[in-house]
């Protein structure tokens, strides 16, 4: 079993006080053995469950975002987890209030976005709260905030400018510690599913599963996932995003994947980027076991020209293959990855030649 029950009505840490006689109490308070027979007996009348996900919906309903826990989305710049963020607060926005901590962003822009995802002018008024923190971060400020409402989702957008505001180092596991226990953790015990928006470092073989910074920024949520770039949006052009699951501590969200895929994000804008749709959508074919987007399309009509025109350069296959040229690339890397291409020096680039019939199913390498 994999749920964790985190008792919280013991209150908080006191400083145990000597006794006449100079001995301290036999136990601190936050220090004393929970009585676990209530909770063995709730979990078996089933009256106590384990946290499930509730929010951030895929379009055939598993959902994404566990309430009063913490999770991260990182991607690299423009990679759509804004976007697929605020495609969260929408609906949520319908019936409960969200919290958006922006680190980095501008109300204006925000809330441009929301309205473009079709928000409704009088949710966002109402129940979006906005906060743009730029003075040194205070811990009655927040609990100002959090005891004015109940939050259903909080988005903490921008962590690293977070961390900077809060005098920490983003790449200390002594500071990401820190981090958690100032500002999401606070939040995610108030009820509310925790969403940190974060970046990635540049390089992907370096990269791992974690976001730029510390590893203890991994080691201190229940689910984490990446955004990785398939076809950049656009203002005026249609963008897609695989989101893979990088961690889930409940395993709830895991059990829906594909390869470590969760979930395809389709962004598309319409009326010239007046407004914008995003869709979670299941993985599919295009994804493989290892969750890498495959183009098998795309990888036909490549394959059938090659076959065709031995040892074509790149740039014949770019011109000469119907499609896009960001797909036609992938499905390049793709037939090569698989074996069904070869790529041998010529002069001074490459050519392309068959090595084996393509087909729907991915090579299996001896």
């Amino acid at each position: 079993m994999s749920e964790i029950f985190t008792v919280t009505d013991l209150g908080p840490y006191k400083p145990p006080t000597p006794s006449e006689n100079g001995h301290r109490p036999e136990a601190l308070t936050s220090w004393q053995p929970i009585d676990l027979a209530p909770i063995v007996a709730g979990i078996r009348a089933g009256e106590i469950v384990g946290p499930t996900p509730e929010l951030m919906p895929r379009t055939d309903g598993p959902c994404l975002l566990y309430p009063g826990e913490i999770h991260s989305l990182a991607g690299e710049p423009e990679s759509g987890k804004g976007w697929i963020t605020l495609a969260a607060v929408s609906p949520t926005l319908d019936t409960d209030a969200v919290l958006y901590l922006d680190f980095e962003d501008t109300p204006a822009s925000i809330i441009g976005r929301l309205l473009a995802l079709d928000t409704a002018p009088v949710a966002i008024v109402e129940r979006f709260v906005y906060v743009r923190p730029s003075d040194p971060f205070t811990a009655g400020a927040l609990c100002s905030l959090l005891d004015a409402r109940p939050y259903a989702l909080a988005v903490i957008d921008g962590l690293s400018e977070a961390y900077a505001l809060l005098g920490l180092d983003p790449y200390s596991n002594a500071d990401a510690a820190k981090f958690l226990a100032q500002l999401p953790r606070p939040i995610a015990e108030r009820g509310a599913a925790v969403l940190e928006i974060d970046h990635v470092v540049k390089s992907k073989e370096t990269r791992g599963r974690y976001a730029l910074g510390a590893q203890h920024k991994l080691a201190g949520i229940a689910a984490a996932y990446s955004a990785d770039v398939i076809k950049t949006p656009s203002r005026t052009a249609a963008g897609m995003v695989k989101v893979k699951v990088e961690k889930d501590r409940h395993g709830h969200v895991r059990s829906h994947a594909h390869g470590g895929v969760i979930a395809l994000a389709h962004i598309t804008p319409e009326d010239s980027g007046e407004r914008v749709s995003v869709t979670l959508d299941p993985p599919d074919d295009s994804t493989t076991d290892a969750g890498e987007f495959r183009p098998t399309a795309l990888m036909g009509k490549v394959s059938q020209y090659v076959e065709g025109e031995p040892g074509a350069s790149l740039n014949a296959i770019r011109r000469n293959v119907p499609g896009k040229s960001e797909y036609k690339d992938i499905a390049l890397r793709r037939l090569i990855e698989e074996g069904f291409l070869e790529r041998r020096p010529e002069g001074r680039g490459y050519g392309h030649y068959i090595v084996a019939a393509f087909t729907d199913e991915p090579q299996v390498t001896p």
